[in-house]
């Protein structure tokens, strides 16, 4: 039997379900019309034990406010309930709901629609708050939440969902990281309807996730593996849950992460109908509600000046794929950009095309304090690391679209063999190209942002937009760790590098000055010669000196002195190494090539002789004092003068 329910005035804002005292209320944008222009009714089907097929409850039209309908259901308690919102003949789900039942698994079509989920779930998030990581301080790794554990090697019980992170996290640490960068983990529906020619009503079946059942001999549909597009934005993906409730599994990921050190960051993509406000609100509302420390924002219209002024937002990372022009002078901003020009003249320096000495340079320096620089290599799109040393063109063709998606554009090398390859010198050379593409990007001073799996070199076998490919030509190949065990090694030493120096990751631009006095700048270039450097087109050749002075360690203005050498040509260079202080000498420290190169003295100088397509890496470290080598030398002296004396003695006897 159903029950009448009484329902009275509410407040009109915020929008969604929410439990209070006298019961639950709801809020909702109800602006559809009739072909009259007459309102549709709106209201709310409420689904419980005892209404098992729902009960249809209006909106009262003299508590409506615009567009926005409200009401307040009195004496309603019933937290496991659930509701659809209704206009005229359309049930729909609330775009401001706060869950939704979680009956689908990954990549199913939805026969009915999920039901949204009144008030919120309880959590303990045990004194937890966000980490506040800086630019500055961030080393970002980006990941699929299904894509990275849903490998039969990823070792972890909870494949491919938010408990699979969870379990990885030792291996984050270990690399290094301090922040993850979520693709879109809100929910949406992977589902993707036929890409053929649609009417208008089966697009709007689409759009408000009411497919219809497959026919017989239909051909399956594709996933839109990435995630970006519309979809609910107040909570997280219900199809990477290993739980019931995914609200509650998504907190304590973001929780666990935090006790670790490991910050959360989240990808949104935006269409230009979503309003600057709402987009306001969701941010604020996963600040709080989920304690999410960034957000990289996608779209063609994003209200980028009023995201950087909101207060709640101070200290929350908000990453855009374009520059922010208005650099608030004297105030340190949340605001950051993705560099692609990074990814696109590093790769080309990479591989060895002419007259990019002074972009690279540039980007190597480029930091600022009011805004954040985010640089990478290699991201979600495009080729991965291993890809970008092992194929010239891409091999899209498992997306169905006849090799015609994906750019053109990937300023890649194969090393001299197209795909795969087992020849010893092919193998070596991919890897030396991989160490330098890791080199470049983490010893440059903007924030370093690493794909997962590029640190042990999983491949994608060519394919630069898996968009559409839930299966192991995007998943992470951990059981590629085996063979990429030098690279991540490689990798995981300089993050640590990177991680003790400040020099290496400066708060302030570097200047390229001697603002100090000290008699150095915080920044040089060399070449042949110390302080000579040859950045003509066709050079390929150059020495990065760091200044310890100014990076302060451990509250003192001195950290080490770094000396970078970079020789992306394909014959051997000779570069000069800069005098240091008194009592400090260059000692290697790190190489990319198999055999390290040596420092040879000259009469007034020092070089070192760089292998073909190598970068080294030399730090300042302390002399042997003197006065215990002339000790030493004494010592050896009156010892064999002693026994010159003692034979004479002999003899004269």
């Amino acid at each position: 039997m159903q029950k009448k329910f009484q329902v009275t005035r509410t407040q009109a804002y915020p929008l969604g379900a929410s439990f209070q005292k006298e019961g639950l209320r709801i809020a909702a944008v109800c602006d559809r019309r009739k072909q009259d222009g007459s309102r549709c009714e709106a209201g709310v089907i409420l689904y419980d034990r005892k209404h098992t097929r729902g009960l249809k409850i209006p909106f009262p039209e003299e508590y409506r406010v615009g567009a926005v309908c409200s009401m307040l259901i009195l004496e309603y308690h019933d937290r496991d309930c659930h509701y659809l919102l209704y206009q005229g003949e359309e049930m729909y789900q609330d775009p401001y709901c706060k869950g939704v039942e979680n009956l689908y698994r990954y990549g199913a079509v939805k026969k009915a629609i999920p039901r949204c989920e009144a008030g919120e779930r309880p959590f303990d998030w045990q004194e937890d708050a966000p980490l506040g990581i800086s630019y500055a301080d961030a080393i970002l790794y980006a990941l699929h939440v299904r894509g990275f554990t849903k490998h039969s090697s990823s070792g972890v019980r909870h494949k491919g969902t938010y408990s699979g992170i969870v379990e990885k996290i030792p291996y984050l640490r270990e690399l290094g990281i301090n922040m993850v960068l979520l693709m879109p983990t809100y929910e949406f529906d992977e589902v993707m309807p036929d890409y053929t020619i649609q009417t208008m009503e089966e697009a709007v079946l689409s759009y408000r996730q009411n497919l219809s059942e497959k026919e017989d001999g239909e051909k399956p549909r594709r996933l839109n593996y990435w995630g970006y597009q519309k979809g609910l934005y107040y909570i997280p993906k219900c199809a990477y849950a290993s739980e019931r409730y995914p609200v509650v599994e998504y907190k304590r990921m973001v929780r666990s992460l935090h006790e670790n050190g490991i910050g959360v960051a989240m990808q949104f993509y935006f269409p230009p109908e979503v309003s600057p406000v709402e987009i306001l609100d969701i941010l604020r509302y996963w600040v709080v509600e989920y304690h999410i420390d960034g957000f990289h924002l996608m779209g063609a219209e994003l209200p980028m000046e009023l995201l950087a002024r909101e207060p709640m937002l101070t200290d929350t990372m908000l990453l855009f794929d374009r520059r922010y022009s208005k650099i608030m002078e004297g105030r340190q901003s949340s605001i950051g950009w993705m560099n692609d020009g990074f990814l696109y003249d590093m790769r080309r320096f990479l591989k060895g095309d002419d007259n990019l000495l002074d972009a690279f340079l540039c980007h190597v320096r480029e930091q600022q304090w009011e805004t954040g620089t985010v640089n990478y290599i290699a991201k979600w799109d495009g080729f991965r690391l291993m890809d970008l040393v092992s194929y010239d063109r891409k091999h899209n063709e498992e997306n169905g679209e006849d090799n015609q998606d994906g750019t053109d554009y990937n300023c890649s090398w194969n090393c001299g063999i197209e795909g795969k390859s087992r020849k010893k010198t092919i193998v070596e050379l991919r890897i030396r190209q991989m160490k330098n593409a890791m080199t470049l990007l983490f010893m440059s001073q903007g924030t370093p942002l690493l794909y997962s799996g590029d640190e042990f070199g999983n491949t994608q076998d060519g394919n630069n937009n898996p968009y559409c490919q839930d299966n192991a030509v995007a998943w992470i190949k951990w059981n590629h760790t085996q063979s990429g065990g030098e690279l991540l090694d490689y990798t995981k030493g300089l993050i640590a590098l990177r991680k003790a120096h400040p020099i290496l990751h400066s708060r302030t631009a570097l200047r390229g000055t001697d603002f100090l006095s000290c008699g150095y700048p915080d920044i040089s270039v060399h070449g042949q010669e110390a302080w000579k450097p040859d950045i003509a087109p066709a050079s390929h050749t150059i020495g990065i000196m760091y200044c310890g002075y100014y990076g302060e360690k451990d509250g003192k203005q001195d950290d080490s002195f770094f000396y970078i050498a970079v020789n992306m040509h394909w014959e051997l260079h000779y570069l000069g190494l800069p005098k240091l202080p008194k009592g400090k000498q260059w000692s290697h420290l790190v190489t990319t090539a198999r055999e390290v190169p040596e420092i040879e003295m000259k009469e007034t100088s020092q070089e070192i002789c760089i292998p073909p397509r190598t970068i080294s890496i030399y730090t300042a470290t302390d002399m042997p004092e003197v006065k215990s080598i002339n000790a030493a030398a004494d010592r050896t002296i009156r010892n064999h003068q002693k026994k010159q004396t003692g034979a004479e003695k002999k003899n004269k006897l």
